[in-house]
């Protein structure tokens, strides 16, 4: 005997697609209620992505800025803690109509605690193509020294 598929175990195949209607549009609802699409990827360890590295003279930090301009970035080094902080703004072309969007608005706030003092007077920052380069420069007090040995 041949059984057709929506005749198994009764289930009411209708139903079920209204409901995941009913949820994708209650979810739309509440996104759309703050002007997204879509929600806001705002977990800290995701945005930017950072490398912090360590010569012997310097700590460089590189960090993922895709979008962001060096106009909405803040670096700040107080304290043994070194602060990210910045917005990055999407803005369509006038006359333009917008299809498909994967960069989205975002702000950002990110803190690292530095392994060693450093001298932020001499630090220097550069944002390019997407990429922050921070040069930290180790303070003098921590920085290696070669002590020479003598025979006496």
């Amino acid at each position: 005997m041949l059984t057709r598929w929506y005749d198994w175990g009764g289930l009411d195949w209708d139903r079920s697609f209204e409901e995941l209607e009913a949820l994708r549009r209650e979810v739309t609802r509440l996104f759309g209620e703050t002007g997204h699409d879509r929600p806001r990827y705002t977990s800290p360890a995701a945005f930017p992505r950072i490398g912090l590295f360590d010569t012997k003279e310097e700590l460089v930090l590189r960090a993922e800025l895709p979008g962001v301009s060096e106009k909405d970035l803040d670096v700040t080094v107080e304290e043994g803690t070194l602060s990210l902080r910045g917005s990055r703004k999407v803005e369509t072309p006038q006359g333009y109509a917008v299809h498909r969007q994967e960069r989205a608005e975002t702000t950002f706030a990110r803190s690292f605690s530095l392994p060693c003092k450093v001298d932020a007077d001499k630090s220097q920052a550069n944002l390019k193509n997407g990429v922050l380069t921070l040069r930290l420069p180790k303070a003098p007090e921590v920085k290696p020294r070669q002590i020479t040995v003598k025979s006496s």
